[in-house]
């Protein structure tokens, strides 16, 4: 019998003097939908000799001005410092997070550093029975796979917690969202070293797309040409199975021919595809090929659709932001209804 996944959420402890900023963090931190920490706070010194006497924290996340207060009390926490732009030398063997970012910055620090220094392992029980994965496909070049998937998401994550990967060899993903410290190829690195915290790292490279959580994509093609497709399957089985994440879009490209296996982990396959006679004959041509390797019941997945016109070229992220609203938005709702 399948049972729910139970997460045990870790003790973030703040101590800092700035009862606002504390609180403010407290709060972000609780609301997050995956919920790894349950934070609590001291905003004052003696709060802060009682917490480290009575309580258990896991990770301590303070202010540098109170280190001599719990310097001698200390002894398995993992210690986060909070800096104003540099720590005492003193200080400096501890991580470090800087603390005037986004909340969400800080929290992604600190998940990173939590995996890396304290290797907390995380309690997990049974499989999930809830969720979805949904592919986003096309044998067709300029179909507007993406441009669909990343809306797909955006739309699906208004009420639901839901996790983007971008599984093709060129996305351009990359230019879009910046530099990133890390992506989807380290996350398959830090899989197959099979840590007990990995939970925790793949929470740290989490990027924000508005609602939509996303990876970085691979910014190599050799790179990601360097992953069996095994490693895929086996990890998009483990955030399915223990990830708390309701839905996965895949946004998959060409896989060297090894689509059909990825295609077979999903729920649901959206293959955008045009009218006209060429597109419709790769579509064929793929189906066919699809059939060869016995794959009917990918088959019996796919849903083919023809997009809506959108108008205009998309000419700026505004405008990417902007497609849930718009005519694709209404659009793809409809297909969720039915």
């Amino acid at each position: 019998m399948l049972q729910e996944v139970i997460v045990k959420s870790a003790g973030l402890w703040i101590a800092d003097s700035q009862e606002a900023y504390a609180r403010a963090f407290m709060e972000y931190a609780n609301l997050k939908e995956n919920h790894l920490f349950q934070v609590r706070m001291c905003t004052r010194e003696e709060q802060l000799i009682r917490a480290l006497a009575e309580e258990e924290i896991e990770i301590l996340l303070i202010t540098a001005e109170w280190y001599p207060l719990c310097k001698e009390r200390i002894t398995r926490e993992c210690v986060i410092f909070l800096s104003e732009g540099s720590l005492p030398s003193e200080l400096r063997i501890y991580p470090a997070v800087y603390k005037y970012q986004s909340a969400e910055n800080i929290l992604r620090e600190i998940l990173y550093y939590y995996s890396e220094q304290c290797g907390e392992d995380f309690c997990l029980t049974g499989t999930r029975r809830d969720n979805k994965v949904i592919g986003v496909y096309s044998p067709v070049g300029g179909s507007g796979k993406t441009v669909f998937a990343l809306t797909l998401g955006q739309v699906l994550a208004e009420s639901k917690n839901v996790l983007y990967l971008n599984l093709e060899e060129c996305s351009g993903l990359a230019e879009l969202s910046g530099n990133s410290n890390w992506n989807l190829s380290d996350l398959i690195y830090f899989f197959r070293q099979k840590n007990s915290s990995f939970l925790y790292r793949l929470n740290s490279m989490v990027r924000k797309w508005d609602r939509l959580d996303y990876i970085p994509p691979c910014d190599s093609y050799m790179d990601f040409r360097q992953v069996a497709v095994d490693e895929w399957q086996k990890l998009l089985y483990w955030i399915r199975t223990r990830s708390d994440y309701d839905v996965v879009v895949l946004d998959l490209g060409n896989m060297a021919g090894h689509e059909p296996e990825i295609l077979r982990q999903c729920d649901g396959i959206y293959v955008p595809a045009g009218q006209d006679l060429l597109s419709q004959a790769k579509l064929a041509q793929w189906q066919r090929y699809i059939q060869i390797l016995d794959g009917v019941d990918v088959l019996e997945k796919l849903q083919v659709l023809e997009l809506p016109s959108p108008g205009e070229k998309i000419g700026s992220e505004e405008e990417l932001f902007a497609l849930p609203r718009q005519t694709l938005g209404t659009y793809i709702r409809g297909l969720l209804r039915e």
